[in-house]
């Protein structure tokens, strides 16, 4: 008797499974076919960003060697052909190597600049145009406008902080700006979040303006409150007695008077 009922249950069971697979095997087999498609899509896109950045990569290499052999025209518009076709990465680069070899500074400059207030470009990539546009005007020997480009870098909490800051520090002791120089060595020395190569180049470019500057004169000391640091002057008064002068080694009445 539980033979029958065995084996009525194994039939029940075969034929719910057989109606389910009926009513499911459609979105099943849909399922199925989009997960294999997804993944062939995104090996597809990989296989071609990867082979898009080799491409890049390879046009890049050719307009920085341009660049090393003094063609800078060719490599500028080698670099400006590869900004406007390659991956975001490399275009932002091709921008910026583009600016570095024209010829004039100014236009170099001002397309740095362009870069690192560019919203669409990476904020690294940012940060490396406006760092690259400070050292051409460091190269141009006006204080006031690196002082300008650094101080944005230099206030920041981004990657080139520090580099903005030696940059200033060094620029400052090139022009004898040695208070500046000492400040900003000084800043990076006590910040311990500054990396250890560079306090340890900070502590040297110190040492070389104790050197170039020498000691540091300490102020001078006054007393009281009057003009010319209120020096007292001290002169005796000779007093003739009466009916002659005073005898000689007698004692003499002092004088004082405050100095103008």
């Amino acid at each position: 008797m539980s033979d029958i009922f065995h084996e009525v249950d194994e039939d029940v069971r075969r034929d719910k499974t057989a109606d389910l697979w009926r009513r499911y095997q459609t979105p099943i087999f849909v399922g199925a076919f989009l997960i294999v498609a997804a993944t062939g899509a995104y090996s597809y896109f990989q296989d071609t960003r990867l082979k898009a950045a080799e491409a890049a990569n390879a046009r890049f290499q050719a307009a920085a060697a341009l660049a090393n052999e003094g063609k800078n025209a060719e490599a500028a518009a080698a670099f400006d052909a590869l900004a406007k076709d390659s991956p975001a990465g490399y275009a932002a680069l091709a921008r910026i190597r583009a600016a570095e070899v024209r010829p004039d500074k100014a236009q170099a400059i001002a397309e740095l600049n362009a870069i690192g207030e560019d919203k669409n470009v990476d904020k690294l990539m940012q940060q490396v145009a406006l760092l690259r546009a400070s050292l051409l005007v460091m190269e141009g020997g006006d204080r006031e406008k690196l002082e300008r480009a650094l101080g944005p870098l230099m206030t920041s909490d981004g990657a080139f902080k520090f580099s903005a800051q030696e940059w200033n520090g060094l620029d400052a002791l090139a022009n004898d700006d040695f208070d500046e120089a000492e400040r900003v060595f000084d800043q990076v020395l006590a910040d311990t979040e500054a990396p250890q190569s560079m306090r340890q180049r900070a502590a040297a470019y110190r040492g070389l303006l104790h050197a170039k500057r020498g000691p540091k004169k300490a102020p001078e000391a006054t007393a009281g409150g009057g003009v010319n640091g209120g020096v007292i002057s001290v002169t005796p008064v000779i007093e003739p007695e009466q009916g002659g002068n005073a005898p000689s080694g007698s004692a003499a009445p002092f004088e004082t008077r405050q100095g103008n």
